[in-house]
């Protein structure tokens, strides 16, 4: 049976064993301070073209490749209206007054290599609704299957997270419980739980580990994560010494 090492979020302590996968699940927050707009990273990640109203203009991705599933998924009570993706990003962002507002929040998370599209986006799709919208979040799920440089899949999801309860009439208060650290930990958890159960009712001989190398008794170094931008400068010829670093610990 195969085991595959996780990737925690914002500490970078563990690698990838196999080839074949890897356990990766994210969280960030979507904010202005960071010169973000909620419209533009919905229209980014759903590869559409969405009107932004605060800021005047339009943020056309339609051109972007990969995206094989894209929908907003509200939670019970919500007005049906938010299933505009336009809509709703815009209604986020009206309510918002601050300079430095957070926006939403997105979860990041990899699929396993070992399913096919459909059943991706069904495993992604019944996470999101158990996970965010049956706690009340408005979600926007996209699901990317994505090629990496050797030609093999990198399939994920990108879910956009409302941060402020929702009824009948709209958004409200924003949730700070939906901030705890201790949640995240319990999303993670859930994931590799999930994913594990379904790779077992398919009879794929494969599992993931939401934990660290360290907590799972794994004598190995962790391999830095360099992330796109970062590839570009080791393309560069920049960054050199953490490049050798990179190779370094992965031939270890």
């Amino acid at each position: 049976m195969r085991a595959y090492t996780s990737l925690p979020t914002c500490a970078k302590k563990c690698i990838m064993v196999d080839a074949m996968a890897i356990y990766h699940f994210s969280a960030k927050v979507i904010s202005r301070a960071n010169g973000s707009s909620a419209v533009a990273s919905a229209a980014y990640r759903s590869a559409s073209e969405l009107h932004d109203e605060r800021l005047g203009r339009s943020h056309d991705f339609s051109s972007k490749a990969g995206v094989i599933h894209s929908e907003v998924l509200l939670p019970n009570g919500a007005p049906e209206r938010l299933n505009d993706r336009a809509i709703l990003w815009n209604e986020v962002e009206a309510g918002e007054k601050r300079k430095d507002a957070q926006l939403a929040r997105e979860v990041e998370f990899s699929i396993p290599r070992e399913l096919n599209q459909e059943q991706g986006v069904a495993l992604a799709r019944e996470f999101v609704e158990k996970q965010f919208v049956d706690r009340g979040m408005v979600a926007d799920l996209n699901v990317h299957w994505d090629k990496a440089e050797d030609g093999s899949p990198k399939p994920h999801a990108h879910v956009m997270l409302s941060m402020r309860e929702v009824g009948p009439e709209g958004f409200g208060q924003k949730v700070r419980d939906w901030n705890s650290t201790e949640l995240l930990k319990e999303w993670r958890e859930a994931w590799a739980d999930h994913v594990n159960e379904r790779l077992a009712s398919l009879d794929i001989d494969a599992r993931i580990d939401h934990r660290t190398l360290e907590a799972q008794g794994i004598a190995l170094e962790p391999q830095h994560k360099i992330g796109p931008a970062g590839s570009r400068r080791l393309d560069r010829g920049e960054d050199a010494e953490r490049a050798d670093d990179h190779l370094r610990i992965a031939r270890e």
